[in-house]
C-alpha cells in the first residue's frame, strides 16, 4: 500500500485537498484495492482514512459541479413570467369584448321582494307569475288599447320608455307617463299618487320577468300657476311624469339590454310594425283624485285606478 505524502506547501489540514492531483488519488485507491495483503493492515491507517475522506469530499464536490443543476426560484419564476403575460393579454382582450366581467354578478335582483335604490319595492317574489299586477286590474288592461280617441274620464298613456345603460348598477329603465283629464272636468292628484306611487310589471311568455311597486314619481309639469300646492298637482289640460325602474327589479337571469329589445314591437323593412312586442310593459297608478273625477262626470267604472301598456293599439 502506497503512502501518499501531502504535496509541498500543504499542511495536511482536514480542509486542504485542493492541491492533491487526480492521479495521486487514483494511485492511492489502486494500491489500497490491489495490495499484496502482507504489508497492508486489516484496517486502514488513520492517515489512509483521512485521505479517503478527502477523496470522497472531492468527488462529491465535482459531482455537484458537473451534475444536473436544480432550478432555482428565480429560474422557475423566469420561465413562468412569459406565460403569465400571455394569459393577462388574453383575459384583458376577452373583457374588452364583453366575454368576461370583473364587476361581480349581474345587477338583476333576487327572486324575492327587496327594497330598490331610489325607493319602491321589487316584485321578485312573484317572478314567473302570469297575469300578476300589484294593483288588481281588469283583464282588458293587459290587452291592446284601441286607437287614441276622446274617451270620457281621466286617461293615462305611455309618453316614452327607454333603457339608460352605463355599464354599472345604476342602469335603469325610464318610463314617461302622460295624464289627461278626459273630455271634461279637471284632474287633481297627490304628488305621491295616493302615497302608493306607481307600479310596473313586465311580463313575457314565461310570466313576470320584472316588476316593482311604490316607485316614486317625478312630475315634469307642476300644474297651472297659482293652483298647485305642496301635496297635490293640478293636471287640468294634462300633465306628464317619469318613473325609474332599477335593474334590481329584474328577475334573476334577465339582462336589461335584452329585455329592452323585447319591449319593442317587430318591424319590417319599411319600418312598419308587424306584431306585438315579446314583452308587455304595464304601468298603473291609484289615487283618490282619479275616482273623484270619474264620479263627478258620471263615469264610475274603473274606480281610483289608471293603467297603460306598450302594446300596439288596435285599429279603429
Amino acid at each position: 500500500m502506497s503512502n501518499i505524502q501531502p504535496p509541498e506547501g500543504s499542511d495536511g489540514g482536514p480542509e486542504d485537498h485542493s492541491s492533491i492531483s487526480d492521479e495521486q488519488w487514483a494511485a492511492f485507491l489502486r494500491d489500497a484495492a490491489e495490495g499484496d495483503g502482507t504489508s497492508a493492515p486489516k484496517e486502514p491507517s488513520a492517515r489512509a482514512r483521512m485521505v479517503d475522506r478527502r477523496f470522497r469530499n472531492v468527488l462529491k464536490t465535482e459531482r455537484k459541479g458537473r451534475g444536473p443543476r436544480r432550478s432555482s426560484f428565480r429560474d422557475r419564476a423566469g420561465a413562468v413570467v412569459p406565460w403569465t403575460a400571455v394569459a393577462a393579454v388574453v383575459l384583458v382582450g376577452a373583457y374588452q369584448q364583453g366575454l368576461l366581467s370583473w364587476d361581480g354578478p349581474p345587477a338583476s335582483g333576487p327572486a324575492k321582494a327587496v327594497a330598490l335604490p331610489g325607493g319602491g319595492t321589487s316584485d321578485g317574489d312573484r317572478c314567473g307569475a302570469k297575469g300578476f299586477h300589484h294593483f288588481p286590474l281588469p283583464s282588458a288592461a293587459s290587452s291592446p288599447a284601441p286607437e287614441a280617441t276622446r274617451r270620457p274620464g281621466p286617461q293615462l298613456t305611455l309618453g316614452s320608455y327607454g333603457y339608460a345603460q352605463s355599464g354599472s348598477d345604476t342602469d335603469s329603465f325610464h318610463i314617461g307617463l302622460l295624464f289627461a283629464e278626459g273630455p271634461k272636468g279637471s284632474l287633481e292628484v297627490s304628488r305621491t299618487l295616493g302615497g302608493e306611487g306607481a307600479a310596473v310589471e313586465i311580463e313575457g311568455p314565461d310570466g313576470l320577468v320584472a316588476g316593482a311597486h311604490g316607485l316614486p314619481v317625478t312630475w315634469n309639469s307642476p300644474g297651472k300657476t297659482g293652483r298647485e300646492d305642496k301635496t297635490h298637482i293640478d293636471l287640468t289640460g294634462g300633465g306628464s311624469a317619469e318613473i325609474t325602474l332599477p335593474l334590481r327589479a329584474l328577475c334573476p337571469g334577465y339582462d336589461g339590454d335584452a329585455l329592452w329589445k323585447g319591449l319593442q314591437p317587430p318591424i319590417d323593412s319599411s319600418n312598419t310594425m308587424t306584431g306585438q312586442p315579446a314583452y308587455t310593459l304595464t304601468v298603473s297608478v291609484r289615487d283618490p283624485g282619479i275616482g273623484e273625477l270619474r264620479r263627478s262626470i258620471g263615469v264610475p267604472v274603473g274606480g281610483n285606478l289608471l293603467s297603460t301598456n306598450n302594446l300596439v293599439p288596435d285599429g279603429p
